[in-house]
């Protein structure tokens, strides 16, 4: 399956969309692009998995590597993480306790936002 991951600014919210099979394969396009959002220190960054498919334990744990830097430096990510594989794996692992989820790019921009 092909994966792509962008980085990109909406609405002056850092965006970091992914899309396809979130695995080591795809990993570090992840992680680069996720630390190229972060390095703006901007106060807010949005992470759009809203078309993967798929996603293993290398990117899950690269997001949550992202999640505690970004924390640890003031700035809160926002999940745009619909119902779907990615949100029932966050849910039965309880990181969706431990990571900011909205339902959609629009919601995840409006927290983002108002943080």
């Amino acid at each position: 399956m092909t994966f792509k991951v962008d980085h990109d600014v909406e609405e002056g919210v850092q965006l970091v969309t992914a899309s396809g099979e979130l695995d080591l394969a795809s990993v570090d396009e992840l992680r680069a692009a996720l630390g190229t959002a972060a390095a703006t220190r901007s106060p807010s960054v949005v992470v759009d998995v809203s078309d993967v498919s798929f996603i293993d334990s290398t990117a899950l744990a690269a997001l949550l590597r992202s999640n505690d830097e970004l924390s640890s430096n003031g700035v809160r990510m926002v999940m745009a993480c619909p119902p779907g594989p990615v949100r029932r794996l966050l849910t039965m692992t309880s990181l969706d306790d431990r990571l900011t989820l909205a339902p959609d790019r629009p919601g995840a921009l409006a927290q983002a936002r108002t943080s």
